[in-house]
């Protein structure tokens, strides 16, 4: 009986270990479609902004590195120097500091972030460009005149839905949004005649957040399979300046190996999960 119980005990052990080992790789590619003539489908209403559990955002800080980079090369996109600075012939080192906003300095984000070569299985990370795959599907985009947004991919462990990471993907141009001024309005009357009439009265400046044209959550967790789970925003500006936003959410079972293909009115994405050391 004792043997038994510990042979039971080995095998949970086991299992559990080879669980915890099972590590994927995930290569993404997004594309916006063409614009629709006659698609009946409306955009116009407000939606809940996208949350997500065990959010993991691993393009930004590589973004940044790529923007700080390419400012220190001289790319006038990042370029802080004053005329003094340039008069003194200060280091562009020292100018490309912490106090530039990098990420938002792009008027476009690159196609894909570079990340440095890695083959180990400590904790999620990136891929770099020359380990992504999909090299005929986007020669296949170009011809039909497709544009793609965003192509990269990361490797993970395998995990159940409470403990798996949603990783945070955005690209594409940067819309920047409209500076409203508001002139302030009161109702108490007295104070009104206590302000000179001569006096201008500044007025309020709102200003929303820019937006990228993809913004969204990519989730992968194991149950027996692999279930895929993404939402993202869809973002355009309008002929009236106004950004119109396109919900893209959806959830399917999928194979590792297998390319599946995901299609929406605005957007369309293709996928790949592939065993890593397993």
């Amino acid at each position: 009986m004792l043997l038994k119980k510990s042979l039971i005990l080995l095998c949970w052990v086991f299992s559990s270990t080879a669980f915890a080992e099972r590590w994927f790789e995930v290569e993404v590619l997004i594309f916006k479609q063409r614009p629709a003539p006659y698609l009946q489908e409306d955009f116009s209403l407000d939606k809940e902004p996208i949350k997500a559990k065990r959010s993991v955002d691993l393009l930004t800080p590589l973004y940044t590195a790529q923007a700080k980079q390419e400012c220190i090369n001289g790319d006038t996109r990042f370029n802080s120097q004053s005329l003094t600075d340039s008069v003194i012939g200060a280091n562009r080192s020292n100018l490309c500091d912490g106090s530039i906003d990098y990420l938002h300095s792009y008027s476009a984000l690159p196609l894909s972030p570079i990340a440095p070569v890695k083959d180990d299985m400590e904790q999620t990370y990136l891929l770099a460009p020359e380990q992504l795959q999909f090299i005929s599907q986007q020669q296949e985009l170009a011809r039909k005149g497709l544009k793609p947004i965003l192509h990269t991919g990361w490797r993970f462990e395998g995990a159940s839905q409470s403990r798996s990471e949603s990783i945070k993907l955005f690209g594409g141009k940067l819309l920047r949004a409209p500076v409203i001024a508001q002139t302030p309005q009161y109702t108490n009357n007295d104070f009104i005649s206590l302000v000179n009439t001569n006096q201008s009265i500044a007025p309020v400046v709102e200003q929303a957040a820019d937006q990228w044209e993809l913004d969204g959550s990519f989730n992968i967790y194991l149950r027996h399979y692999l279930f895929i789970n993404a939402s993202f925003d869809v973002n355009e500006r309008q002929a009236n300046g106004e950004i119109q936003h396109a919900r893209f959410s959806q959830f399917k079972r999928v194979i590792s190996g297998d390319i599946h293909y995901f299609d929406h009115p605005k957007m369309g994405m293709i996928v790949q999960i592939r065993k890593f050391k397993h």
